[in-house]
């Protein structure tokens, strides 16, 4: 370990100057009294003491350089999804035990990285370039050495890793799986509506692929809750056939349906598990109906409308403000965007349509929307400048995803213009403006109120550019369309005047955890959790499940992890008060990795031979084992660590000054100067 104090010796001159006056000062005088001894012992330890006191005042630094020797990296991945049928936790583990001068780390992947080893392959999704990039990131200026990956190669989610693969040392592939060709009949896909009207049918597509049965008939069922609705025999005509079956479903009741298609097993099929799929339809009575009014083209607007056409309960129209002639009663939200500022008129008509909520992009002069927003004050300063985003923790109306908020806390700048806002005690500001690292009281994202017509506006634009760093880190959209169907939600759902609200997700995968929020109000509409809540989920077997939740701050939360995927009646309540609540939630079943279980080792021949590294199979461990023993690489890498650290913070300097002041005290004492 290295030792270097940075500091100023132009400072540090000074400091011996004013420690040696001081000194001085204190003793010269008294050389008379004492000793020539005793005079130049008590002199230099108060010169050391009072030197070193001012020497710390000028902030002194310490850097520290630590030499740290970091042994070749070996990282070994074992595939834990449930297409995987071998069980390799006690194999891989003996095979890093028999690694020599290597540091291990041991993960298991499925849908995404997790620690050590499992024996349990439970996972829903295969996402091998997933596990890549957050290895690529983790180990990034480290001295990885190697890469091994146990697993049969079939991926079903993310991008293909021959294509997205950042780790630029050898992998070497222990092929799971097998990969034979049986006899087979399977449901590979049923496309479907997500969202149908109560009363409407639905017609579905279902893909049947049919594999060494020709001459053999298959029986297709179609069942809702469990109950026949739709049966049919099929004939098989050769050894390699696909079918594609329609069928017009009806729908009779409200709510998520469950709905399975189901081919009735050939005797001596072995793979039956997937002669099963399950899908869902939410049938509703009607959906939200939008409209976006604009004038002109703006990226802003096509990633808007890209969102809304994605979600499954809203309907979006589109028109001119020129054509702008409809029944207020016709639409739950109306969206302006980009309104040519020649057609005032517009601005009328709106402000005429009283109960119809309105969400504003104001990317252009607040003046002309003014009369929409009279609680909102703007007085524009200067031309439009680049901001950044910050979301206002104190906002309460409804919640941003953790996701979601570190999208917005670290996304790129917008463009807005700079002024002074005024706004009334009512406004409820969402998103603030980040200028530098100062987070400014100057909205992004506010909501208002006006004679029971809620108002969102938006400020700035460049939102677009949201949705390209959304993709960027985490591979799809879902945070940046939580953006804006929440507030598209939050404008159109009337508020919840009950003392009792619960807040879920009504629709949930089996791989996600299930969350819910509670507020309790007492009969001054104040927030209050003084007692328990208890919820009750029912499944459809009636077997009941009791949770009670957790107190957060003024609030409720409850966090009941993952449940088999069912339908679920939900009972809530709030103890020792007449406050119930009732519902249903439904976990949907994750299918994909039982559509095939025939192993891709092309996939894994193909990552080992792209990347310098060797295949393997489970029965050739000890091949391995010699091959990155004897030939890997295991230089080992010098890393110099700086470290720095104030001189005041080492324990040491004031145990030094503490002798000092003893030392001279005592002296003193025993010459009779105190």
């Amino acid at each position: 370990m290295l030792y270097n104090i940075a500091f100023s010796n132009n400072l540090f001159v000074l400091c011996v100057l004013l420690g040696l006056l001081f000194t001085l000062i204190l003793y010269y005088n008294k050389r008379i009294f004492l000793k020539k001894s005793t005079f130049f012992l008590v002199s230099i330890f108060r010169f050391v003491l009072i030197t070193i006191l001012l020497f710390l005042l000028i902030d002194p630094v310490v850097k520290t350089v630590n030499k740290v020797i970091e042994k070749p990296i070996v990282v070994v991945l074992q595939d834990a999804s449930s297409s995987v049928k071998e069980n390799t936790f006690n194999q891989l583990n003996n095979f890093v035990n028999d690694l020599d001068g290597f540091d291990v780390y041991k993960y298991n992947f499925s849908d995404n990285l997790y620690d050590n080893f499992t024996e349990s392959n439970n996972g829903k999704f295969t996402d091998i370039s997933k596990a890549f990039d957050q290895i690529s990131s983790s180990f990034a200026n480290r001295n990885l050495s190697s890469v091994v990956i146990a697993s049969d190669g079939l991926i079903n989610s993310g991008v293909n890793p021959l294509y997205n693969n950042n780790i630029n040392v050898p992998i070497h592939t222990i092929c799971l799986g097998d990969t034979n060709y049986y006899s087979d009949n399977l449901i590979s896909d049923v496309k479907h509506n997500d969202i149908v009207f109560l009363g409407n049918s639905f017609q579905s597509e279902i893909y049947i692929e049919s594999n060494k049965y020709k001459g053999k008939k298959i029986t297709l069922l179609l069942k809702n809750n469990g109950k026949t609705f739709y049966d049919e025999e099929i004939e098989i005509k050769s050894d390699n056939q696909f079918f594609k079956i329609l069928v017009e479903i009806p729908t009779t009741e409200i709510g998520v349906q469950l709905y399975t298609a189901e081919l009735v097993p050939i005797e001596g099929e072995k793979n039956t598990e997937n002669n099963l799929y399950k899908f869902y339809v939410d049938v509703v009575e009607n959906k939200y109906n939008i409209l976006l009014v604009h004038d002109g083209s703006h990226p802003d607007i096509a990633s808007l409308v890209n969102v809304i056409n994605q979600n499954k309960d809203f309907n979006l129209d589109v028109m001119k403000s020129k054509e702008f002639n409809f029944n207020e009663d016709e639409y739950n939200l109306l969206i302006i965007h980009s309104i040519s500022k020649e057609n005032t008129e517009f601005i009328k008509k709106i402000k005429s349509l009283e109960n119809l909520p309105i969400l504003i992009f104001c990317k252009q002069d607040f003046k002309f929307y003014s009369e929409l927003i009279p609680n909102v004050d703007f007085i524009k300063k200067s031309n439009n400048s680049e901001v950044f985003s910050s979301v206002n923790n104190d906002f309460l109306n409804f919640n941003f995803s953790e996701k979601l908020t570190d999208l917005i806390d670290n996304s790129t700048p917008i463009t807005t213009a700079f002024g002074i806002f005024n706004l009334s005690n009512n406004i409820e500001v969402a998103i603030n403006q980040k200028i530098g690292n100062t987070i400014s009281d100057l909205p992004i994202l506010l909501f208002d109120e006006n004679n029971g017509r809620k108002i969102g506006v938006i400020f700035g634009e460049g939102f677009w550019r949201w949705k390209l760093k959304d993709y960027r880190l985490n591979k799809n959209n879902e945070s940046f369309n939580e953006f804006y169907n929440s507030i598209s939600q939050y404008l159109i759902l009337k508020d919840d005047k009950s003392k009792f609200r619960l807040f879920y997700d009504k629709e949930i995968n089996e791989n996600q955890e299930i969350i819910f929020k509670a507020q309790v109000y007492d009969d001054n509409f104040k927030l209050d959790n003084k007692y328990d809540i208890k919820l009750v989920l029912t499944d459809s077997k009636n077997k009941e499940y009791e949770f009670l939740f957790d107190r957060n701050q003024d609030q409720y939360i409850l966090n009941i992890g993952n449940l088999q995927a069912d339908n679920y009646e939900l009972f809530a309540k709030v103890e020792k008060r007449n406050l119930e609540k009732f519902g249903k939630i439904s976990i949907k079943e994750i299918q994909l990795e039982k559509l095939s279980l025939v192993a891709n080792h092309q996939l894994l021949y193909a990552l080992s031979q792209s990347s310098g590294g060797n295949s393997f199979y489970p029965s050739n461990f000890s091949s391995l084992i010699d091959l990155i023993n004897e030939n890997q690489n295991k230089n080992s890498l010098l890393i110099l660590e700086d470290k720095l650290k104030q001189l005041i913070d080492f324990e040491w300097i004031l145990l030094i000054l503490l002798s000092l002041i003893s030392l001279e005290w005592l002296v003193r004492k025993y010459n009779g100067l105190i």
